[in-house]
């Protein structure tokens, strides 16, 4: 017996059925000073090589939602929207081909959050903050 490779070769009998994955994913929480950002959703990505392009990748939102109104003010470095503390799915590729072999990855996508670099602008008292914090350019 060789190497085993990274990876595995999902079992499915005759080989003819798309597999089906679960996936789940807990939001941090955070701490007392600093919140956790809640999450937007799962994604499923799939990725093959094909015979015209090196890679081919699909990707299937699987939970939750990309327009779930989540925002962040930037004038007030606030937090705005719905999130979640927990998503799960099972997700069946539904354009599962068996003739090439392919890889799949779960991506979760947390709500918009401030940056570090504005969190540490809006810590600092008004009068005391570089230039750089008033720059609208700077994200």
């Amino acid at each position: 017996m060789g190497a085993v490779p990274p990876g595995n070769v999902l079992p499915d009998g005759d080989g003819s059925r798309a597999p089906t994955l679960f996936v789940s994913a807990i939001a941090n929480l955070g701490t007392v000073e600093h919140q956790g950002t809640p999450l937007k959703r799962i994604q499923i990505l799939e990725g093959w090589v094909g015979n015209d392009d090196p890679l081919h990748e699909r990707v299937f939102d699987v939970a939750g939602h990309p327009d779930n109104g989540a925002e962040v003010c930037r004038s007030a470095c606030k937090r705005s929207g719905d999130g979640a503390a927990s998503l799960w799915a099972t997700c069946t590729d539904p354009e599962f081909d068996r003739s090439r072999s392919a890889v799949y990855y779960a991506r979760v996508l947390e709500n918009p959050n401030r940056r570090w670099n504005a969190l540490q602008c809006m810590a600092l008292p008004e009068n005391e903050r570089p230039v750089a914090c008033a720059d609208p350019y700077l994200p």
